[in-house]
């Protein structure tokens, strides 16, 4: 198996913990070099609402949502949005080079922890979809079972060319699929996305699901905060 980022062959990734645990082995897709250029979010020091790191209780954009009476998410995000990181996301979705998919395969993996969760991701407009040719979300998070219980609706402007203004201001643009019998055979339902900026696009999701009918709890991951 080869560096999905670089391309040189993996070998021996797996650590001597990880080789004598009970637990079953995931392959890493990634070198220790390239690994090494994306930095993780500390779980403990980080906002409790929407995993933004170095917080040591809400941030502002959480306390925006709060004062807006939007119900939190208690999202996480795996890595910072770091140089390393831009230039993968670009290469990826901007680019479209899919095999950049599974860059993050073995953390997508231990999202499975996350105990009788629905995982639901969050869909492409279908005119980037068109320019793609996939959806890099679905890309991203393709080995856990997904329920696509989410469509999203083309707009103007992609959030990625937004500035931080005009992102809070988007309108709701997702609408659920599915009706509430069918929301409501789930107790906990985890949204995934890839990039968390100011927590529009997801309350959005978060949103529809609840105007659909669902009662229970909606959280969310995301590979980048």
């Amino acid at each position: 198996m080869k560096c999905r980022r670089c391309g040189q062959p993996l070998f021996g990734q797996h650590s001597l913990a990880a080789l004598i645990s009970l637990q079953p082995l995931i392959d890493e897709t990634l070198c220790n070099q390239c690994r090494e250029l994306f930095a993780r979010i500390d779980q403990q020091r980080c906002c409790p609402d929407c995993g933004r790191a170095e917080q040591t209780g809400r941030c502002r954009d959480c306390l925006r949502w709060a004062q807006l009476g939007v119900p939190a998410l208690q999202n996480r995000g795996l890595y910072l949005y770091n140089d390393a990181m831009k230039e993968l996301i670009q290469q990826y979705k901007g680019i479209g080079d899919y095999n950049l998919r599974t860059c993050f395969a073995a953390d997508v993996e231990r999202l499975r922890m996350v105990r009788g969760a629905t995982f639901v991701p969050l869909p492409t407009e279908a005119k980037h979809f068109a320019v793609r040719g996939f959806d890099p979300v679905v890309g991203l998070f393709g080995t856990l079972p997904l329920k696509m219980w989410l469509a999203k609706a083309d707009t103007e402007q992609p959030q990625a060319q937004k500035n931080r203004a005009a992102r809070l201001r988007t309108p709701q643009s997702f609408r659920c699929v599915v009706p509430a019998k069918t929301l409501n055979r789930t107790r906990l339902i985890c949204l995934l996305d890839d990039l968390y900026t100011t927590g529009t696009t997801l309350h959005h999701a978060a949103a529809a699901i609840r105007d659909a009918g669902y009662s229970g709890k909606v959280i969310s991951r995301t590979l980048i905060r």
